[in-house]
C-alpha cells in the first residue's frame, strides 16, 4: 500500500508566505524560501505552492520565486496559480516544479488538462476543486477571482470529468473550512472519493493533530495542512510522530 502523504500548502501573495480565512483577510506569514527549507528539513512528502493572486491579475506564475522554493526542495514540488498554457506550464516545470496545479483555468480551458497530461503524464496533473456552500447549504464551485459560484457546475460531476481529460490526482479544498483550524470536511471528500479512482489530496480546516488523524484513518491519499504549521506549536517532526504512534500509513 502507498503512504499516505502529509504536504505543507503554502499560499504566495507578492512573493510572500501568507495565510487566511476562507480566502480573505491574508496575513503575511513569512519568507516561503525559508519555510520551504524549514518543511523540506522536517520530512515534508510534498509541497504545494499556490500563487493566490496570479489568476485574479491574469498574469503567470512567479517563476523567480519558485525557483527560489524549489532550489530548498528534495521532495515532489507542486505548483499552481497563473498557468494559462502550455507555455507557462513548461516554464514552471523548467524552473523546478514536478507538478502543475490548475483550479480556475481548468474551468476556464479544460482542454488544457488534456494537453498537460499529454505533454508530462497525468500524475504531473493535479485539478483543484474549491467548494464553498452556496446560501442553500448546497456545495458549489467557488471562484476565488471573482469571490462568486460557478452555479452551472456541479463539484463532483467535475471532478469526474477532470479524471477522464486526464488529471491524475484532485486536490479538495473547503473553502469554508479554509484557515479556520475546525477540522476537514469529510462530508464532501466522501462523496468525491465514490465517483473517482485518482488520489485526493484534502485541504481547509486542519487545527489538530486529531484532525490529521481522522483524515489518514478515513483512507485520505494526502492531506495539505497550511494555517496548523504557521499559528500553531505543531511541526511535521511532531505530526509524524503522532501519526506513527497511532499506525497511520505514513513515511517515517
Amino acid at each position: 500500500m502507498l503512504y499516505q502523504r502529509l504536504i505543507p500548502s503554502i499560499l504566495l501573495v507578492n512573493d510572500r508566505l501568507v495565510k487566511g480565512v476562507s480566502y480573505s483577510d491574508y496575513r503575511d506569514a513569512g519568507n516561503p524560501r525559508t519555510t520551504a527549507r524549514a518543511h523540506n528539513h522536517q520530512g515534508a512528502d510534498e509541497l504545494l505552492v499556490m500563487d493566490i493572486k496570479a489568476s485574479k491579475e491574469n498574469r503567470g506564475p512567479s517563476l523567480n520565486t519558485i525557483q527560489d522554493i524549489a532550489e530548498e526542495c528534495f521532495m515532489p514540488l507542486c505548483v499552481g496559480g497563473g498557468i494559462r498554457d502550455i507555455d507557462d506550464a513548461i516554464a514552471c516545470m523548467d524552473v523546478g516544479a514536478d507538478k502543475l496545479c490548475l483550479t480556475s483555468k481548468a474551468i476556464d480551458n479544460p482542454d488544457l488538462i488534456s494537453i498537460l497530461a499529454h505533454r508530462f503524464g497525468s500524475q504531473a496533473v493535479v485539478a483543484g476543486i474549491d467548494i464553498k456552500y452556496d446560501n442553500k447549504a448546497i456545495p458549489r464551485i467557488y471562484d476565488h477571482r471573482y469571490s462568486n459560484f460557478f452555479y452551472d457546475s456541479d463539484p463532483f460531476l467535475w471532478a469526474s470529468r477532470l479524471v477522464e481529460m486526464g488529471c491524475g490526482e484532485i486536490r479538495l479544498m473547503s473553502v469554508d473550512r479554509e484557515g479556520t483550524l475546525k477540522g476537514y470536511n469529510f462530508e464532501i471528500y466522501k462523496k468525491m472519493r465514490d465517483l473517482i479512482n485518482v488520489p485526493i489530496i484534502l485541504e481547509g480546516g486542519a487545527g489538530s493533530l486529531e484532525h490529521l488523524e481522522e483524515a489518514f484513518k478515513a483512507g485520505v491519499d494526502g492531506v495539505a495542512v497550511g494555517a496548523m504549521l504557521v499559528f500553531s506549536d505543531s511541526n511535521l517532526v511532531k505530526i509524524k510522530q503522532h501519526m506513527i504512534t497511532r499506525k497511520c500509513n505514513i513515511r517515517g
